[in-house]
């Protein structure tokens, strides 16, 4: 057994650099064991059956898939057990087999993995929690300040709830002890502590505030010194240098859950803070440029498209009254959401059922168009009927307004109800030179066949982007995007479309990618920024964005 323990700094160096492979290796595994899965294109969706039974005959591919999953699990676990034994000074083969079969360091490896989501959010780089983070979209609308302040409030609770936690896994290795003894005798250990935990989480958070508030500042000297192309430049290194910040903090909070006492670390010379900071620029360098954490050219040829069929956020959406509101401020395309009534007939909807002033519900494929039509609901304070797409799009030509037109076909669809669509609404679509999307990448497929209209996958994640002739754009999540996505839509000459983008960070951010699309809830206000941004470039607001909100891997 080695029984020497290595000072923070020592096992800080090398979690950062076991972080960042591990991430790299575990997503490019991941990547693969996608790639081997059948493609999305061919899952059944005509009807119940053709489902069930394209599971049954692709069983095995799907089981070669939860081995794989499986695998890197297990590589995370002997990652977490490394660390563990190292940081103990219990490195052994008979530990790393008591780790290995110890159901309590999986649970306890588990719990972090849920607990640490919502600092993969904002940047941290924990294994694994990436792939269960929210696109950004969806927690926007519940942002209002007192949520988040309790939000923050129950994950630091959570949080300091673990570190009081934190000796069950050494106990677990150490002992023959039951969970309930282990997590007893972790809590009287700690006893105390609290005051140690909020000190460390303190200097953290100081740091990232400094770290990040520094290279803000910094690109916004950039920005009003420099000329675009170095700009450019200097954006790129920055975002290196605060990409392998947060690689740094991530192995610090790491430690802080598995030193025994981090007031009393080994006390170490000038050589390992200095390697901490080399290995933090490389590592940096190296994540950023293999995860797309990278700006790009722009696309000078962009469109603006209006989200659910609004100018702001305050207008009803998916509706006719706001159409000519909307079309006034002249955006390249409209986004609508149809869904199909119980009689075929396709109306604006982005919900999957409407709830009337009366307080009854009605689920549109369950309701008839003759009965829908009278509905009265609320939206944003107006009182509002169903609209119907045949009247919306027609009244979109008559006012040279083209259309997104999202087809809320998440379930089985039937060919037949596929040619039918294309019967009754294809003139119009193709007089409207209309563009197509939808979830549902077999109804995508196989529409394809009967309407010449542009045709895009849309998704709140990434999918994988390929050379499909039936789809010609791709729709994701705006906090989803990276550099790498941009490159091998352009590589498979397609298009990018991002939303919900309302912001100025978040547009900046879009921009410096170089995505097509720009979805959003204020078209006018959009478009006029995009047109200061093509003038002047401006890189200190989408350095922030790409750094703390963009989702990548690695």
């Amino acid at each position: 057994m080695v029984k020497r323990q290595f000072s923070g700094y020592k096992v800080s160096v090398g979690l950062i650099l076991a972080l960042f492979l591990f991430n790299y290796v575990s997503s490019k595994l991941i990547d693969i064991i996608q790639s081997n899965q059948p493609s999305a294109y061919r899952i059944a969706t005509g009807s119940l059956g053709k489902f069930i039974a394209y599971f049954q005959q692709n069983w095995l591919a799907y089981g070669m898939t939860l081995v794989g999953y499986l695998v890197i699990w297990v590589a995370l676990i002997l990652l977490v057990s490394t660390v563990m034994l190292m940081i103990w000074g219990m490195v052994s083969k008979k530990n790393y087999l008591r780790a290995l079969k110890s159901p309590q360091l999986h649970l306890s490896v588990l719990s972090m993995v849920f607990l640490v989501i919502p600092l993969n959010q904002i940047g941290f780089k924990f294994p694994i929690a990436y792939y269960l983070t929210v696109p950004k979209t969806f927690i926007d609308p519940i942002g209002q300040p007192i949520i988040g302040i309790i939000l923050v409030l129950v994950n630091i609770s959570l949080l300091l709830l673990a570190y009081r936690l934190r000796f069950v896994p050494y106990f677990a290795i150490t002992t023959q002890h039951h969970l309930k003894n282990n997590i007893q005798h972790s809590w009287q250990q700690t006893r105390g502590q609290n005051g140690q935990f909020f000190r460390h989480i303190g200097q953290i958070i100081g740091l990232a505030i400094l770290v990040m508030g520094s290279i803000f500042l910094l690109q916004w000297l950039a920005d009003h010194i420099l000329q675009t192309p170095l700009k450019r430049y200097t954006a790129n290194g920055l975002i290196a240098i605060a990409v392998g910040y947060f690689y740094f903090a991530t192995s610090r909070l790491c430690l802080l859950f598995i030193s025994k006492n981090q007031d009393n670390e080994q006390r170490t010379n000038f050589y390992w803070p200095m390697s901490s900071v080399i290995i933090v620029i490389f590592v940096g360098f190296c994540s950023s440029w293999t995860s797309g954490k990278m700006i790009n050219p722009p696309v000078k040829n962009y469109l603006v498209i209006a989200h659910k069929g609004v100018s702001s956020e305050n207008d009803a959406a998916n509706t006719m009254v706001t159409l000519g509101k909307v079309a006034e401020t002249k955006p390249d395309y409209i986004e609508i959401d149809i869904q199909k009534t119980k009689d075929g007939v396709y109306v604006l909807s982005h919900d999957s059922s409407i709830k009337s002033k009366d307080g009854k519900h009605y689920k549109i494929d369950e309701t008839s168009w003759h009965d829908l039509k009278k509905v009265h609901y609320e939206e944003n304070g107006r009182v509002i009927t169903p609209t119907a797409f045949k009247s919306y799009i027609k009244r979109a030509n008559s006012l040279q307004q083209k259309l997104l037109i999202e087809l809320k076909i998440n379930t089985t669809i039937t060919t037949s109800e596929l040619k039918a669509f294309q019967k009754k609404y294809g003139q119009y679509l193709t007089q409207n030179h209309a563009q197509l999307q939808s979830m549902n990448q077999n109804a995508i497929k196989r529409l394809a066949k009967y309407t010449n209209r542009p045709i895009g996958l849309l998704s709140p994640v990434v999918n994988s982007v390929n050379s499909a002739p039936f789809n010609t754009f791709y729709a994701i999540e705006y906090s989803s995007a990276n550099a790498n996505i941009v490159q091998r839509v352009i590589k498979n000459d397609k298009k990018l479309y991002v939303w919900t983008l309302n912001s100025q960070a978040d547009i900046s951010s879009a921009y410096a990618l170089g995505v097509t699309g720009y979805i959003t809830d204020y078209p006018k206000e959009t478009r006029a920024f995009l047109k200061q941004l093509s003038h002047r470039a401006q890189y200190a607001n989408a350095v922030w964005h790409i750094v703390m909100l963009q989702k990548t891997s690695s």
